[in-house]
């Protein structure tokens, strides 16, 4: 027998005065609600009620049990009211890992408008470009380019984005643009690193896919820094068009290859498989699809 079972059925009876009301109160039988306090009774080994043909009151032993079960009843219907609370508000700390390449730009401004409309909720955003385990780490959701392929994770795409090759004009003046993804390894190169290792850049056109090995004397595993040093004349970056999108309108930067197609990626936010999604997650998974479909929307008609 649980330690809970027949406490309950206790309680109702001596709320309202009898087995039968307790009955039509809780929609159990008569006969139900009687066997449960019988066996309570015999675990307890204790009288909790004297039973009469005209009433039923509490012995000097129920009495005492009766306040205690009535508190924790109370204790317990708290606990739920404020669990049902946490599911439809958003409070408490919410956890976030995302690749500063894209944290930095798009992930910070759209957590503080979201903080502002929450603000029971505490954001703890991690940088990191390596994929963290989001049950051994702790993490409530993850914001990264591609989707994981696990099948305890939810993937909700927020936006595509494109890569592009861009350089200052200082920089197209003195060295020329290359016509050609084949010529990049003509011109230095600012290369995005991961852990010491850097990837080759992709395109797509008219003759089909490439994949370009570059060489280049500035490497960085931040978005910002490469940005920073193509600004300054320092070579050619590839990076996605949510990074460059404000130097381009403003002319600090220039596109090459532009008849050529960069690499597309998807945005997602990623967080674990679960019947019962916490207000902190749904809400802000919400509010971040709609943030990032109308941020890309503004920067791809920048760069249209």
């Amino acid at each position: 027998m649980s330690r809970w079972e027949g406490f309950e059925e206790f309680v109702q009876v001596v709320d309202n005065g009898g087995f039968s009301a307790a009955s039509r109160a809780t929609g159990a039988s008569k006969g139900h609600i009687s066997q449960q306090i019988s066996r309570l009774e015999d675990r307890l080994g204790a009288r909790l009620l004297n039973r009469t043909t005209r009433k039923v009151s509490l012995t000097d032993i129920g009495e005492e049990f009766y306040e205690r079960c009535n508190r924790i009843i109370e204790e317990l219907d708290e606990a739920e009211r404020s669990i049902s609370s946490l599911q439809r508000e958003a409070k408490g700390v919410l956890r976030i890992s995302t690749p500063s390449l894209l944290g930095e730009v798009h992930l910070v401004p759209a957590l503080a408008e979201f903080q502002q409309s929450h603000p029971q909720v505490e954001i703890e955003l991690n940088f990191s470009s390596r994929k963290v385990d989001l049950i051994e780490e702790g993490y409530d959701l993850v914001v990264q380019l591609g989707p994981r392929t696990h099948t305890n994770v939810v993937n909700k795409t927020l936006c595509r984005t494109r890569f592009h090759v861009v350089a200052s004009p200082d920089y197209l003046e003195q060295h020329g643009a290359p016509q050609k993804p084949t010529e990049l390894k003509q011109h230095n190169c600012l290369m995005f690193t991961h852990h010491g290792q850097s990837k080759p850049w992709k395109f797509s056109g008219a003759m089909g896919k490439k994949q370009v090995p570059v060489n280049g004397s500035w490497r960085s595993s931040s978005g910002n820094a490469l940005r920073a040093a193509a600004i300054q004349g320092l070579g050619l970056v590839y990076l996605p068009d949510y990074y460059i999108a404000d130097d381009i309108k403003s002319g600090q930067l220039q596109m090459v290859l532009s008849e050529w197609s960069a690499v597309e990626r998807d945005i997602v936010v990623i967080y674990l498989e679960r019947r019962h999604l916490s207000a902190k997650i749904r809400l802000c998974t919400e509010h971040l699809m709609k943030y990032f479909k109308s941020a890309i929307q503004r920067t791809t008609s920048t760069l249209a």
